[in-house]
């Protein structure tokens, strides 16, 4: 796809498949939509941006959801697949 290379970015940007060098992401809403995942060197993202799971990757975030409940007994799993994740808690 598209490589993105030193400049500020803002509003809307499709994620997928891209590469972002040198790249400040300044009141950017990210939209992930589980194709082929970015590649981030060197960025900045400030407060302001959010992010968005849509079709694939928003079915995947909300099975990875329902398995970390407590409720699941699929807690370990999840904990295992986003060890860095789990340390934070």
């Amino acid at each position: 796809m598209a490589e993105i290379k030193d400049q500020t970015v803002a509003g809307r940007v499709d994620l997928d498949g891209n590469t972002y060098v040198n790249v400040v992401f300044e009141n950017a809403a990210l939209h992930y939509s589980g194709g082929q995942a970015p590649n981030f060197q060197n960025v900045t993202f400030t407060p302001s941006c959010s992010v968005t799971f849509a079709e694939q990757a928003g079915n995947t975030l909300a099975f990875l959801r329902s398995m970390a409940h407590d409720s699941s007994g699929m807690r370990f799993i999840v904990d295992g697949l986003m060890p860095e994740v789990a340390a934070k808690r």
